[in-house]
C-alpha cells in the first residue's frame, strides 16, 4: 500500500512539474492583456470582436502585416468599439482576415496567465513570459527569408530553426520589432 501511495505521489508531481512548462504570464499592452498563441487560465466571457478589415492604419499597410501592427492595429479598434474589454485573444491568419476576441474576466485572480500552444514539442511564447525557470539555450536566426511577413509565417520559419539547431529546447520566446530583425530564443526548462 506504501508503495503504491509513494507512486500516486511521484506521478502527480512529476506529471504537474511537466505540464507547468506551458504557463506564461501575459504581458500588458495599451491596458489590454494580449494572448497570442495562448487561451487564458482564468474564466472570462466574450464581449465582442474586432477583425483587421475594421480599421486602416498605415504602419500596418508598410510593414506587410507583421505581427506588432496586426496587434496594435486591433488594440486600437477594441478600445474604439469595448471600453469594457480587459483582454484580447488574438487569430492571426497568413493571408487571411486577422481578428481578436475581446473578452472580460468572470473574476480577478490570475487573468494574466495563460496556457500557451504548442507546435513540433515546442512551446511558443510572444507578448508573455514563461512561469517556469529555464535556461537561455540560444539565439535563433533563420538563414532563409519568409515569403510572408504575417505572424504564422515568421513563426513556422522560427520553429522550424529552433527545432534544427536547438533540439532539446522546449520553448522559444519570440519578440516581433516592427520594421527590424525578429528575434527568437530557445529555451530549456530547468524542471
Amino acid at each position: 500500500m506504501k508503495k503504491v501511495l509513494l507512486l500516486s505521489i511521484f506521478c502527480i508531481v512529476f506529471f504537474n512539474s511537466f505540464c507547468q512548462n506551458n504557463i506564461a504570464s501575459v504581458n500588458k499592452i495599451q491596458g489590454l492583456l494580449i494572448f497570442t498563441d495562448c487561451q487564458p487560465i482564468s474564466d472570462y466571457e466574450v464581449i465582442g470582436e474586432v477583425n483587421t478589415l475594421m480599421g486602416t492604419d498605415d504602419d500596418l499597410k508598410k510593414s506587410g502585416a507583421q505581427y506588432q501592427p496586426v496587434r496594435d492595429l486591433l488594440i486600437k479598434l477594441t478600445k474604439q468599439v469595448n471600453y469594457k474589454a480587459e483582454g484580447l485573444i488574438l487569430s492571426l491568419v497568413n493571408g487571411g482576415q486577422d481578428k481578436a476576441v475581446l473578452i472580460k474576466f468572470k473574476d480577478q485572480t490570475n487573468n494574466s496567465h495563460a496556457r500557451v500552444n504548442q507546435y513540433q514539442g515546442v512551446y511558443i511564447f510572444v507578448d508573455n513570459d514563461p512561469l517556469t525557470p529555464y535556461d537561455y539555450a540560444g539565439n535563433i536566426i533563420p538563414k532563409n527569408k519568409s515569403n510572408s511577413n504575417q505572424y504564422t509565417s515568421i513563426r513556422e520559419l522560427f520553429l522550424q530553426k529552433c527545432v534544427k539547431d536547438f533540439g532539446q529546447a522546449k520553448g522559444m520566446i519570440l519578440k516581433f520589432v516592427n520594421g527590424g530583425a525578429d528575434i527568437g530564443d530557445a529555451i530549456k526548462f530547468k524542471n
